[in-house]
């Protein structure tokens, strides 16, 4: 008996040990697990796809300067219809500057929507500023907007001298005309939904064509880019209105914010950011992302005055991770501003 015991437990400890070393030898109920398992995760993630996709706007065929169309106009109109008869071709030093862009349907048609690690959709155009009738770009803007954007029909961006509020203005056109020099030059805007670069014919939606001339000099438009950051941020060049509040808000930019103003001495009574997004640029031609900036504002008191200040907030874009880097600050401080009272 005591040797047909110990018979039993051999045998139990080599069943045991050939379990351990060929996983075929699993029992029937283990496997089924795991393959209920495997499949509930692959349903989920057919799920979470087909989700995505129908929150993902359909790609809408669109012939360039039909479907899509852009004019150039001295003055603010209510909408494109009422500006296009007062499209602009000839440009010259100084000249306040609208643009207006019409959709045949709606924007959302259109743009470019790109999926982000959160579960939510980005959506983007790019724009270009470049010589006429050629391919290459001097430089690049990403425009970003809002889900409730895409039922636009038209968009109306103030060029010069600017203005606040999400894409009322684009950067673009006045930066390219600070770099500018003396002469008659042939260049254009155009617009694509195509991150990849360089770009085809058939990748735009839009194009506008223009010529400035500045055969009598250039310095007005150099001397309107500070003006035009200003009206950008606050819809007025009087410096003692404080910026717009934005919806924008980052954890990293916050957190290094308050850290330079900490190793400036500063302790602010309110932090926050005008604008809504990142304005994404780049000076370089075969790069559609270079660098992306935000402004935030800071409040604080010292000696019973009140000031606030301003942080230009850029982060490089490093091409082969994909990713952008570590911030860098540029600070504008001892800006007088009416003390509130709470």
């Amino acid at each position: 008996m005591k040797n047909l015991y110990f018979l039993i437990l051999f045998s139990l400890s080599l069943s045991a040990a050939a379990a351990a070393q060929f996983p075929q030898m699993r029992t029937l109920d283990e496997r089924l697990q795991q393959k209920t398992e495997e499949v509930n995760r692959t349903e989920q993630e057919r799920k979470e796809l087909e989700n995505r996709n129908k929150s993902t706007p359909a790609i809408k065929p669109a012939i360039m300067n039909v479907d899509v169309q852009m004019v150039m106009a001295k003055l603010e109109y209510k909408n494109f219809v009422a500006a296009k008869p007062f499209n602009v071709t000839r440009i010259t030093d100084g000249d306040p500057l609208w643009l207006y862009i019409k959709f045949n349907g709606k924007l959302g048609d259109y743009v470019h929507t790109v999926p982000t690690a959160d579960g939510t959709n980005r959506y983007l155009l790019y724009v270009e500023y470049g010589p006429q009738g050629d391919v290459t770009a001097k430089n690049h803007q990403i425009i970003e907007f809002s889900k409730s954007e895409l039922a636009l029909t038209e968009i109306k961006m103030s060029l010069a001298p600017g203005k606040a509020g999400n894409n009322n203005a684009l950067a673009i056109f006045i930066k390219n005309m600070a770099m500018s020099k003396p002469g008659l030059w042939t260049n254009e805007l155009r617009i694509s939904r195509t991150a990849g670069f360089p770009r085809g014919i058939n990748d735009y939606l839009a194009k506008a064509g223009f010529t400035t001339d500045f055969s009598k000099g250039l310095a007005k438009y150099p001397s309107m880019l500070p003006t035009f950051k200003s009206m950008v941020l606050r819809d007025t060049i009087d410096e003692s209105v404080l910026p717009i509040e934005g919806k924008f808000d980052n954890t990293l930019a916050r957190t290094a914010l308050v850290e330079r103003l900490a190793s400036e001495g500063i302790v602010p009574s309110r932090v926050y950011f005008s604008g809504d997004n990142w304005l994404e640029y780049s000076d370089v031609p075969m790069a559609v992302r270079q660098y992306r900036t935000v402004t935030g504002v800071f409040t604080y008191q010292r000696e019973n005055t009140c000031y606030y200040g301003t942080a230009e907030i850029t982060q490089p874009y490093d091409q082969m991770n994909d990713a952008f880097g570590d911030s860098t600050i540029t600070l504008r401080k001892d800006i007088l501003t009416p003390c509130v009272v709470k």
